[in-house]
């Protein structure tokens, strides 16, 4: 599993896809039984998954069983999202929560990966 971090639009997908042309690429709503058919699996904005199933009431814990659950299934996985946590601390107590938890999650996730990646204008840096 492969875990690729950066800013909004710093071509984390274009090197994803450069790098397995023929990967299906999901959304956020990566679902189980959408995936049952792909080679290798591409997850972009995990974030905005983090940030729905915390909306939804899910407790991080559930949120890391899904997740945990989808990488065990899917050993190869290129799992992409966007830093959240740099910059100006929101006032909102929901923001500042959504941001603390995708932190702690991509902490679980990039401990299981065999390789993690930042990119910053499309040049990637490994840093696991």
């Amino acid at each position: 599993m492969e875990l690729y971090l950066g800013g909004r639009a710093q071509g984390k997908l274009a090197l994803a896809l450069q790098r397995y042309p023929h990967a299906k690429v999901f959304d956020e709503t990566c679902r189980e039984e959408n995936l049952s058919d792909a080679d290798v699996v591409i997850w972009n904005h995990l974030h905005l998954f983090v940030k729905t199933w915390l909306s939804q009431e899910k407790e991080p814990t559930q949120i890391w069983e899904m997740v945990a659950d989808l990488l065990d299934q899917h050993p190869g996985m290129v799992v992409i999202c966007d830093e959240i946590g740099n910059g100006i601390v929101p006032m909102d107590q929901e923001e500042r929560r959504y941001r603390e938890e995708t932190g702690r999650l991509l902490c679980k996730i990039a401990a299981r990966a065999d390789k993690v990646e930042r990119i910053l204008c499309g040049i990637s840096r490994r840093i696991k």
